[in-house]
């Protein structure tokens, strides 16, 4: 240090003292015996404090002469604890110096001794460090303390056998519990060099009962036998179990889950409502099964108000676009042209001649979406009825001829003999052609005692296609 530092600290502390000492003058001076300025005449609002009680100086003290005196101490202690940084301040620059100075002797032992010397140093420090960290710790409780991680374990028992700490001692200074450095210890690896490990994956819990159910569905599903044969089986190895529990195994086994119910079809907002014969008219294509696993192709054109199939065609081959116009013009020269043409999104719909042939009868192509059921739902149920009357299900055509044949008979029956709920009991031929139904004239049935009246029906039973007996009809006798 310069001899010029040293003059300038000694002047600083010199003024330092005589200010103090100057206060301490002023303070000696006051008379005590002179009135006190209240607080009341000089402005000053007081709030009496009940908890406080001060103390016999304090009481005999004049207010002001108190606050003169908590000012000066304020400022005392302020003063105090920078003299205190600036020394340590100082401290940590004449270490530095001190040690830049022997290492600069080109000494051994003076560096080795600077060596040391900064050894020492970083270490009290480390420790000021440790405990100012511990106390910060040992604010949370104990179980709300951060955990320490498995290789963190394994280097606190390190830095313990290193420095040859005991359990007590390595437990207080990390702020964890003596057994818990000894449960470390037996868990060491050192080949990962862990304590433990945060993630074991625990066993899969597999009762009794879970086997046994398994090993009886397995044995049910390899075919060993019926429920008695799986019970005595497994009693001949050694597992008693009863024929009905078998029988309740199995059916578990046996039990799909459920599939959530589909959503329920969206009405369309601007629905096409048929109002007469010819307003609207519907255009599908189905397929039909042959008895040698062939598929032949059904088109219809169907009026949407009277339930009639305008024109029905089969093919061999899906039906294209020509095809289908050429169906529409078949159907337009029996009825008018229609206002709508309502299909489905069908590739043989999509076509420009198609499309073209719509525009010349004036007619607009309504599209059917996926998701709506409602569009064509009329037809739907005609391409269903018209298969269960036909018995195309149960029996399939044997050929295409086969088909129309059978077809002919059915659409027949479908549309003069058998009565619609949609149209209130009458036939699609009645509400085609506006005729009132036959069942506007019914009348009720006779409800008699029992052996008054005629013993017979006024009624017979009779068949459409009476070589195969199908297609029953009811007729007056």
């Amino acid at each position: 240090m310069s001899q010029g530092e040293s003059v300038g600290d000694s002047h600083a502390d010199r003024g330092f003292a005589e200010g103090v000492e100057r206060r301490r003058g002023a303070w000696n001076e006051y008379d005590p015996g002179r009135q006190a300025i209240l607080p009341s005449q000089a402005g000053v609002r007081t709030t009496e404090m009940p908890n406080e009680d001060p103390s016999p100086d304090e009481a005999a003290t004049p207010p002001v002469r108190l606050r003169l005196r908590h000012k000066l101490e304020a400022k005392t202690d302020k003063l105090a604890l920078r003299a205190v940084l600036n020394a340590a301040h100082l401290l940590g620059l004449a270490t530095g110096v001190f040690l830049r100075e022997l290492r600069g002797l080109n000494d051994p032992l003076a560096e080795a001794a600077a060596r040391l010397k900064e050894a020492q140093l970083q270490a009290k420090l480390a420790w000021e460090i440790v405990e100012i960290l511990g106390a910060r710790l040992d604010k949370l409780p104990d179980r709300h303390r951060p955990y320490y991680t498995p290789v963190e374990r394994f280097r606190i028992l390190e830095i313990k056998n290193l420095l040859g700490w005991n359990r007590n001692f390595a437990a207080r200074l990390f702020r964890i519990c003596s057994n818990t450095i000894s449960n470390w210890e037996k868990h060491a690896d050192p080949v990962s060099q862990t304590v433990g490990s945060p993630l074991n994956a625990a066993a899969p819990v597999v009762r009794l009962q879970d086997v046994t159910r398994r090993l009886i569905q397995l044995m049910l599903q390899l075919g060993i036998g019926g429920e008695d044969m799986v019970a005595r089986t497994l009693a001949r190895a050694g597992w008693l179990v009863s024929a009905r529990s078998v029988r309740r195994i199995g059916r578990e086994a046996k039990r799909p889950t459920p599939a959530p119910p589909p959503p329920s079809p969206a009405k369309p907002t601007t629905p096409v409502i048929a109002r007469f014969v010819g307003h609207v008219l519907m255009m599908d294509v189905s397929v039909v099964r042959s008895f040698l696993g062939a598929e032949l192709y059904l088109a219809a054109v169907f009026d949407a108000f009277s339930r009639v199939p305008i024109a029905v065609a089969t093919y061999q081959n899906r039906p294209g676009s020509a095809a289908m116009a050429r169906l529409l013009k078949a159907a337009a020269k029996i009825l008018p042209p229609p206002k709508y043409v309502l299909t489905d999104r069908g590739g043989e719909f999509a076509g420009q001649i198609f499309a073209k042939t719509v525009a010349r009868l004036g007619a607009i192509h309504c599209l059917g979406s996926v998701d709506n059921l409602f569009a064509t739902a009329r037809l739907e149920r005609f391409w269903r009825t018209l298969k269960d009357i036909a018995a195309l299900r149960f029996h399939p055509p044997l050929t295409l001829e086969d088909l129309d044949r059978r077809l002919e008979t059915a659409l027949t029956y479908y549309m003069a003999f058998r009565p619609h709920q949609g149209l209130d009991g009458a036939t699609p031929a009645e509400a085609l052609l506006g005729l009132e139904p036959a069942s506007a004239t019914a009348v009720k049935a006779p409800r008699g005692r029992p052996g008054e009246g005629p013993l017979e029906p006024p009624f017979v039973i009779d068949f459409l296609d009476r070589q195969s007996r199908s297609f029953p009809l009811l007729k007056a006798a």
